[in-house]
């Protein structure tokens, strides 16, 4: 790979524009690192050594330990405290199983929240289904997975069903890291926004089994994302 500090310009430079090359810096070695692990030069239990890391890439420590830090924010890796970071060994079946019990369990959130939910809500829906699209713009994707919430948690709500609403939010918190590592992949945002939209017109529409199937669907399609991802094919 291209040595990144040779990118850098020595001398004396606008601070915006040290700040936006050294974001460059990150974001490469960010996307670097990620593919590797996902393509399996990195593999499940190496040890990464960010010195190792460091010169092999031509960068300083620091953003190889910031991309190691959002890679284990979206499960790809961890830090085991006084030994250091490592390739995480994920278990596809797992992952799967998640986000199929949460299609089931989300899927009936939503049918019930078809008799439930106000204009008012679904307005709300609609605008968080803007500011999530202003967000891929953006390519933020921190603030993307905070409105997702957002998204989500009114919808639960509307079912008006509290033991239901605590199921589904255990299995949506399991789920954390893989959400993030889904954005991740090529298109899938924008996918997730257009998914949405279908949901919030089912739910305008009151119709139940268009509601339901529509919400299946968004976790199903996250769940074969990541398989894809990892070179699984789902058995499901």
């Amino acid at each position: 790979m291209e040595n990144l500090s040779d990118n850098i310009e020595t001398g004396k430079q606008p601070e915006r524009q040290v700040k936006n090359i050294y974001k460059s810096v990150q974001r490469i070695v960010f996307e670097t690192l990620k593919d590797e692990v996902l393509t399996g030069q990195l593999k499940p239990g190496d040890f990464l050594n960010t010195l190792t890391i460091a010169r092999r890439l031509g960068v300083s420590r620091t953003p190889v330990r910031e991309a190691l830090n959002r890679l284990t924010s979206i499960g790809l890796t961890e830090n085991e405290p006084h030994k250091g970071y490592f390739v995480k060994k994920l278990s596809v079946d797992e992952i799967l199983e998640i986000y199929y019990i949460r299609a089931s369990l989300s899927g009936a959130c939503t049918r019930l929240a078809v008799n439930n939910i106000t204009d008012e809500q679904i307005g709300h829906l609609s605008s968080l289904c803007d500011e999530m699209e202003n967000h891929l713009s953006q390519n933020n994707h921190e603030h993307m997975l905070d409105t997702n919430y957002t998204f989500h948690d009114t919808i639960f709500k509307a079912a008006h069903s509290p033991r239901l609403q605590e199921l589904v939010l255990q299995y949506y918190q399991l789920s954390e890291q893989y959400r993030a590592l889904a954005l991740e992949l090529p298109g899938r945002y924008g996918e997730v926004c257009s998914e949405h939209r279908a949901i919030v017109d089912a739910l305008k529409k009151r119709d139940p089994d268009l509601a339901e199937n529509k919400e299946k669907e968004h976790q199903i399609n996250t769940a074969r994302r990541i398989a894809e991802a990892l070179n699984v094919t789902p058995t499901r």
